[in-house]
């Protein structure tokens, strides 16, 4: 097979020996240390970004601090990083609902992150899975949505967050499947699996590695899976497209963005560095025990996915009537 210089050259940017000499050469950055902004509070999927920093850290040859920023679903840190230099020492890892869903769902969004921001790398992506009180009779997803559409307003759903992406899943599957199952907000995750674990409210959807440690205890029941595959965590459990119940696959997943403006150079150097760091079994097999998966990425890759990612949500949260003030 024939390859282009060009061609050849993106090969070996994303080899180990590449990546090794590719921080070693032109300007010199970095020279001090990178502050790596999550718009969450401790804990959740900020657990992704401190597994990465020191490998981050290590390839870059500077420090590389977590800083959380919580707030507003993300919006905060958002508009930390958006006011930072645009000189390669702010960066964000952020998840899907701060840069691919609040632009659609909140009427004063104050920023665009595809206009603001710069795209690195989509490197983590998690399934969401369907989840009940064990208690109840239900084994299967087919048998939950028929009874819902049989008892209606009688279900309700424990919401995460308002304008997660669980929020707009679950949005989409109750106009498809013509379900009327209202949410029940929680300010958490954690709070929204304890609901349901104590029988408060029946069902909830959120990611596996938030869900998983409960699933494994019998403390929920898990009845389906919205990635494209099974679980490795759950082989046993079904997917939504399977069982013919969604048309295409949904994924909680986090990405790493920088100011608008930063220097191409160096939004391919941290973009080779993620990559890398993703590739070593090390840190993939760490990623994957969370109930996860790393993913390896371009910049123009992350930028199409974002935009893909928002067209489809926008049309949900239009469909849906969704709001957020």
């Amino acid at each position: 097979m024939r390859l282009t210089r060009r061609t050849t050259l993106g090969l070996l940017a994303t080899s180990p020996a590449f990546a090794s000499s590719a921080f070693a050469q032109g300007p010199v950055w970095p020279n001090r240390r990178l502050r790596l902004v999550v718009p969450s509070a401790a804990g959740g999927y900020e657990v992704y970004a401190r597994i990465l920093a020191p490998r981050l850290a290590e390839l870059l040859g500077q420090p590389v601090v977590v800083d959380n920023k919580p707030g507003a679903n993300g919006i905060i840190g958002m508009q930390d990083v958006q006011r930072s230099p645009a000189d390669g020492y702010t960066f964000m890892f952020a998840h899907v609902g701060a840069i691919s869903i609040g632009i659609s769902i909140y009427p004063n969004m104050p920023l665009d992150p595809v206009d603001d921001l710069s795209s690195i790398s989509v490197a983590v992506t998690s399934p969401l899975v369907w989840a009940i009180n064990p208690s109840l009779p239900f084994k299967t997803m087919p048998e939950f949505i028929a009874k819902v559409q049989a008892d209606p307003g009688n279900w309700r759903y424990a919401l995460p967050a308002s304008g997660s992406i669980p929020h707009l899943v679950v949005e989409d599957t109750k106009i498809r499947h013509k379900l009327d199952m209202p949410a029940v907000p929680y300010r958490s995750t954690p709070q929204s699996l304890m609901a349901v674990i104590s029988n408060e409210v029946p069902i909830t959807l959120d990611s596996l590695g938030a869900s998983s440690a409960h699933i494994a205890g019998g403390k929920l029941r898990a009845l389906a899976v919205t990635s494209r595959q099974r679980s490795e965590r759950l082989p046993d459990v079904p997917t939504m497209l399977e069982l013919g119940l969604d048309k295409r696959e949904w994924v909680a997943w986090y990405a790493f963005m920088a100011p608008k403006g930063t220097p191409e150079d160096i939004i391919q150097k941290l973009n080779v560095a993620i990559n890398q760091a993703l590739g070593e079994e090390a840190f993939a097999s760490r990623i994957r025990e969370l109930g996860a998966s790393p993913r390896i990425t371009t910049p123009a890759e992350t930028l199409a996915f974002i935009k893909a990612e928002r067209a489809d949500f926008g049309a949900i949260a239009k469909a849906g009537k969704i709001s957020v003030e």
